[in-house]
């Protein structure tokens, strides 16, 4: 028995030995509180966010001062971009030249409450989290109504989410999952306020809390520690393969080996 449990350690920790991912630094920079890069798309196209701007290259932007701080950008889908503003409830859409294609304001939807949070899912419709009712729901913003029977209702204090064409994944304090583009839950995990942050890389999700890096590879359900320099992980982006930790004063550049 001791020989096969010691076999089965060791097969073990040379699996995750062979999974894990290696981080290497490549730059780092003094940090600009006032602009943060949020993408580069497969043209080299970067995309700069600050308090009230979204801006592509050096030529487009897009701006709404009466909805005053940009709350957050989904760039998935570089031909519709999601540009949220939480204060406002609002929504607004928009092409890959930063023109508006459409907004919806959510405060005039009857069968909403507050929406604290937005996501991208598949055609022309999004994820959202209702905080009046802890429900993550399917919304068309073409047709500007809830796509009916898709909603999920999940336990503990939201603190992320982030989504493809196939899966949403969520953290609360309590727990992570993974939801399929029904609305359905197939995958749960506790977190116990483990980790807050979620980001996507390639058919996987890494996390992120203060100071750990976590990948989860998703095929095999594994939670795999990702070891890094010591940091305050202030926030942190994934971009193809390349991973930026804002720290208090500086952006770090890594580049993600052996995957």
């Amino acid at each position: 028995m001791r020989v096969q449990l010691l076999f089965i350690f060791i097969f073990l920790q040379s699996f995750l030995a062979q999974n894990q991912i290696k981080i290497e630094r490549t730059e780092t920079s003094k940090r600009d509180n006032s602009v943060e890069l949020i993408k580069i798309d497969n043209l080299g196209n970067k995309y700069y966010l600050n308090d009230y701007r979204l801006s592509k290259r050096k030529d487009l932007l897009f701006s709404d001062s009466s909805m005053g701080f940009i709350s957050k950008v989904d760039l998935y889908n570089p031909l519709k971009i999601k540009v949220w503003f939480l204060d406002f409830n609002t929504l607004v859409i928009l092409d890959n030249f930063l023109n508006e294609i459409t907004r919806i304001n959510f405060n005039e939807i009857d069968s909403l409450g507050e929406i604290y949070d937005i996501s991208t899912a598949n055609d022309n419709s999004i994820w959202i989290f209702d905080e009046t009712d802890m429900k993550i729901k399917k919304f068309d913003f073409f047709k500007k109504l809830l796509i009916e029977n898709i909603e999920t209702k999940i336990e503990g204090e939201f603190l992320d989410f982030k989504s493809d064409y196939n899966y949403l994944w969520v953290i609360t304090d309590l727990y992570f999952y993974k939801i399929n583009y029904n609305g359905s839950i197939i995958y749960k995990s506790e977190n116990g306020n483990r980790v807050n942050k979620i980001r996507l890389f390639k058919n996987d999700v890494i996390l992120a809390n203060n100071n750990q890096l976590i990948h989860f590879k998703n095929d095999d359900e594994l939670f795999i520690d990702i070891n890094h320099e010591k940091l305050f992980i202030k926030d942190f982006s994934v971009i193809d393969e390349t991973l930026y930790i804002y720290d208090k004063d500086h952006l770090n550049k890594y580049l993600i080996l052996n995957y």
